[in-house]
Parts: C-alpha cells; sequence; structure tokens
C-alpha cells in the first residue's frame, strides 16, 4: 500500500479538520450526480452490496442523467492493506478523477484512504450512521482478519459528504445504535483527557463543549429516535441523531484532533477485536461497552455508572461480554485488557493503566450486569 499518510505530532495544532460540504436532505440521491460532477467526470464507486442495493439505481441515474461516466468496485471484509491497495490499482486502472464511497465505516475508511494515495477528490455516501466516519480524515486500519492495526491520519477531510435521511432511517435500527455509542464516547472520553490538560486551548474548550451538549442531546432525543427508526415513521429526532453521529461528532474530532483524542473506551474496543467472536459485532457497540469500562477505571461513583448502565441497557446494549456474545473467562478478559492496556490512547488516560485494572474494570461490570 502506497504511503500517504502525513505525520502529524501533538505540536501541530493549527489542523483542524471537517468536511469540505455537508448535504443532509431526504431524497437527496435523486441528486447526487449534480454534485459529484463538480469534482469529476469519471467516478468509480465503491461499497458493500447491501449499501449499493439501498442507493445504487437513484446514484446510477442520477451519474447518467449529468453524463459522468462510472465504474464499480466491490467492498467486501476489512479496512485493510490488500482492500486499500486493490482500490487504488482500480482509481488507477479506469483513470478516475473522483472516488464515491457508500456505506458505512470500513467502507467509507477504504474509499477515503485510496482516495488519498490517488490523489483524487472523495465523495462520501454514508447509507447508515453508525460511526463519523463520513466526515472525517481518519481511517482506522485493520488486519484482513479484523484485529485493530493502527490509526490513519489522511491527507484531507472529504470533498463532499451526502446525507439521505430516508435511506439511513431504513437501515436496521442497531446501526443508529452503533453510532450513538460511537458520538457518546466523545464525551467520557474528552472529559477525562480534558482533565489532564493544564492550559487548554479554544479549540479544546470548544471540543469538550460541543461533547457535552452531544450528550445531552443524546439523553434528550437518542430513545425516541430509535423508537421512530422501528416504527418506520421517521421524525425531527431522526435527523438529530444522524447529524450528532456523523457531522458533530466527526466536528469535535476535528476541533481536538490531538488534544482530546484518547481514553479507555476505543482502547477496550481495540482490545476486543483480538477475539474472533467480536468481528461480527459493531462498532459503537464495542465502544459503548468500552465506556462503562472505562468508568470503573476512573473510579467513577457507582450510582453515576448505574445511570449510564441503564440508559445503555434502554438504548439496546447488553453491557456485558456475555451480553456481547463474546467469551468472558479469564484467559479472554485477559487477551482483551493486554492489547487494551498498550493502545496508544489507553496512555493519556490521567494515570497508568495496567493490564490488571483493566481485568478488575471488565470483572466489574460483568457483576453488575450479572446483578441487575
Amino acid at each position: 500500500m502506497k504511503n500517504i499518510f502525513v505525520s502529524f505530532s501533538s505540536t501541530d495544532r493549527i489542523i483542524k479538520t471537517s468536511p469540505i460540504q455537508y448535504f443532509h436532505q431526504a431524497e437527496i440521491k435523486d441528486e447526487f450526480g449534480k454534485y459529484i460532477g463538480l469534482l469529476g467526470k469519471k467516478a468509480l464507486i465503491s461499497g458493500g452490496a447491501r449499501a449499493l442495493r439501498s442507493i445504487e439505481k437513484s446514484l446510477v441515474n442520477s451519474l447518467e442523467q449529468s453524463e459522468i461516466d462510472w465504474e464499480k468496485i466491490p467492498f467486501r471484509g476489512e479496512c485493510c492493506s490488500e482492500n486499500v491497495s486493490a482500490m487504488i490499482d482500480r482509481i488507477e486502472e479506469v483513470k478516475a478523477e473522483v472516488m464515491v464511497g457508500v456505506g458505512g465505516g470500513k467502507s467509507l475508511d477504504t474509499a477515503k484512504t485510496a482516495a488519498g494515495a490517488a490523489q483524487v477528490p472523495i465523495v462520501c455516501i454514508p447509507t447508515i450512521a453508525a460511526t463519523c466516519a463520513a466526515v472525517t480524515p481518519v481511517s482506522i486500519l485493520y488486519t484482513r482478519e479484523g484485529t485493530f492495526k493502527q490509526v490513519l491520519f489522511l491527507p484531507s477531510s472529504p470533498n463532499l459528504v451526502m446525507v439521505d435521511t430516508s435511506v439511513i432511517a431504513k437501515a436496521p435500527k442497531e446501526f443508529l445504535v452503533s453510532g450513538i455509542f460511537d458520538a457518546l464516547a466523545k464525551w467520557y472520553e474528552g472529559r477525562v483527557i480534558f482533565s489532564t490538560i493544564k492550559e487548554p486551548d479554544t479549540f479544546t474548550v470548544a471540543a469538550l463543549k460541543l461533547a457535552q451538549l452531544l450528550n445531552q442531546q443524546m439523553e434528550d432525543k437518542a430513545i425516541k429516535a430509535i423508537e421512530s427508526v422501528m416504527g418506520k415513521k421517521p421524525a425531527d429526532e431522526v435527523r438529530d441523531i444522524i447529524d450528532l453521529n456523523l457531522y458533530v461528532t466527526g466536528m469535535i474530532q476535528g476541533l481536538g484532533f490531538f488534544t482530546l483524542r484518547g481514553g479507555a473506551a476505543h482502547p477496550v474496543h481495540n482490545g476486543l477485536t483480538v477475539l474472533k467472536e467480536s468481528h461480527t459485532i459493531l462498532h459503537g457497540f464495542k465502544v459503548g461497552y468500552g465506556i462503562l469500562v472505562q468508568q470503573f477505571l476512573e473510579n467513577r461513583p457507582m450510582n453515576e455508572i448505574k445511570r449510564i448502565f441503564s440508559f445503555f441497557r434502554a438504548l439496546g446494549l447488553h453491557p456485558s461480554l456475555k451480553g456481547l456474545g463474546i467469551p468472558s473467562n479469564p484467559k479472554a478478559i485477559q487477551k482483551i485488557s493486554g492489547k487494551a492496556c498498550i493502545d496508544e490512547d489507553m496512555k493519556k488516560m490521567p494515570f497508568p493503566v495496567t493490564e490488571e485494572m483493566v481485568v478488575s474494570a471488565i470483572n466489574r461490570l460483568e457483576e453488575l450486569a450479572e446483578g441487575t
């Protein structure tokens, strides 16, 4: 895979990110071509089979109406070096002028990474709101087998993001719920990292304030939004949650690109990926589990942990290894903890986190789950 990744340091605080354009509108799928055509007249489309089924007819029709030639490359599996390299080769083979990524996080991350390497514009069309991948200049690289490998910082943000409420609202509710947990991590991880910063700059303060607002909005609207999706009647809450999951979460990450990035929730997620049983579980559900493990690591008051636990369960997460369908024996917990505690983001916690501490936090969460 070509080396396109920019090497940033924690002193590069002037680098703040967001997508160049973000359109969110019901039935915008019929106008995709009009906007994509501003970036190029030869498009390469990538997406998983289910994602493409949800919009392919409208996307292709709109491209052809705008006189845009197009080719397609299917996405399967992981955002891994092998898939990225294959996509780069395809971009160069068809001489694509613009890359169009369709689907969820791993599909969009692969398309973003390949487009960056080939130096063509990237258009992201999320068909689910399960992560903020559509709007960020960051990709998560896994092995071909699905184990977390590294975070990639890309040369630029997506050029264009187009969100169709009607498409995302028709997706299984689990995807929206996954995005809610991934978004909430910006608050729970952000606040603990903020406590370690002696003189936070304006961007960092803004990121934390925005994360706090996001958390409050989620507590006010998330359950209603999920009920609306289940009832197949998208309401204002659904649109708001989509924007929180995608754009607002991406903005928080952009504002706190280095200063607030860290914590325990995502490292615990990464630790879970060492177990093959976790590979079919959506990213956000594993992050939600990690948020609760982090509360025990922080030694937060038990009444506060129980409140978060109840809220997460109301959203549809069974916050335990058993509830997730992941082995909960001592050997499995040790594997999870061993990978989590050496994660770069875990090292930003206000105190050193050992493998034994993660094991203890996981066991305490399992005990809470069994008792409620």
